[in-house]
């Protein structure tokens, strides 16, 4: 099928998808930048229509860049503009996929491509022969901050109520009291999550990043929470003495960014404990590329993976699996690491990404 949709099209309609392309790439810039400004909590606060200078002046801002901020997103149908009164309007139904904390993890992503589109010139250095091997952390200083409100729009509402529960027995074992390891954890959301929920248990958070693991242990202390400890870690090279010490381990879309995610797996497989759970949540997709073409988040995930995942893991001289490795790989990987009973399960209401749970073989 794309062979013949190749050969029939002229230069002329791939010239205009080309414009449409590029045009969307513009629009996403504009989206982040009404999540940054406010712009779209001010829209959505509005109970009608309104000119650009009736909005700059509730927003506190300057009207030539909010009426040209507008300009481009009542072009790409997202906003509704009246000819006649010349007045702009939100309708609700975008509001709840645009209003920041709404719930709709897409309005979360043009924020992540204003950030990375900053690094696209370092990336496009590392295709040179004698360019280099990959791209550091320390070129995405906003990342985390970006990540950790990601996770808590994902986990606020959902981890305890809604994701727990399709791990049989797991939330019961959490109240009695188990030992859960955070892998790769950020800022530590889910961990800060849990630990308040389930006091009885106790949580570690590891990361690599010490900026992030000091940012996580201040909020543990500042919400007081006695179960919950964080620390600096490679997940390839974890302390000896944590063999077989885990009931539960979670490892929320990290594997793929892993300079060894072998080494990891195993790692995380020899510290949980036998018959222990371990949750890998990863991108939706799969390994092979022709069958993600029907996936529309496809591109948008391949341009995250090029520009963060794979030069990051890169740079560390290590895979660059990217983040559309794919579910086979992944299974794949996880039973070569020795995990048994895997299962690839949905995680509710995040339709992007799969949960492979598994276990520790007993004896």
């Amino acid at each position: 099928m794309a062979q013949e949709k190749t050969s029939t099209e002229t230069a002329e309609q791939f010239a205009l998808r080309m414009t449409q392309t590029v045009s969307s790439g513009f629009v996403t810039l504009a989206v982040a930048m009404g999540m940054r400004t406010g712009l779209f909590t001010q829209l959505s606060r509005l109970d009608g229509p309104r000119t650009s200078v009736q909005i700059a002046q509730a927003a506190g801002m300057k009207e030539r860049y909010v009426r040209e901020w507008l300009a481009i997103l009542v072009t790409a149908r997202i906003v509704e503009y009246d000819r006649q009164q010349r007045t702009y309007f939100l309708p609700p139904h975008r509001r709840a996929v645009l209003q920041p904390g709404a719930g709709k993890h897409i309005a979360k992503v043009p924020e992540f491509m204003r950030l990375l589109a900053g690094v696209a010139a370092d990336v496009a250095d590392c295709f040179s022969l004698d360019g280099p091997q990959g791209v550091p952390y320390s070129a995405y200083p906003e990342f985390p901050e970006w990540q950790a409100d990601l996770r808590r729009e994902e986990h606020e509402t959902n981890l305890v109520p809604n994701f727990l529960p399709t791990i049989t027995g797991l939330e019961e074992r959490l109240k009695t009291g188990i030992r859960v390891h955070d892998v790769a954890c950020g800022r530590g959301i889910p961990t800060l999550i849990l630990a308040q929920h389930f006091p009885n248990s106790s949580f570690v958070g590891t990361d690599i990043d010490r900026d992030s693991i000091q940012w996580a242990a201040a909020e543990s202390n500042r919400r007081g929470l006695a179960n919950a400890t964080f620390q600096v870690q490679d997940l390839a090279k974890l302390p000896a003495d944590w063999s077989d010490s885990f009931d539960y381990v979670l490892v929320w879309v990290a594997v793929h960014d892993l300079a060894n995610p072998e080494g990891g797996l195993k790692e995380i497989f020899r510290t949980v404990k036998p018959g222990g759970l371990v949750s890998v949540v990863d991108t939706r997709s799969h390994t092979e590329l022709a069958d993600n073409l029907d996936n529309p988040a496809a591109p948008m995930m391949y341009g995250a993976s090029l520009l963060y995942c794979m030069p990051v893991s890169l740079h560390f001289g290590g895979k660059g699996l990217g983040c559309m490795w794919g579910q086979e790989l992944a299974v794949s990987m996880l039973q070569e690491a020795g995990f048994a009973n895997i299962r690839v399960m949905e995680v509710p209401n995040i339709k992007s990404k799969l949960h492979f749970l598994c276990n520790k073989p007993r004896g």
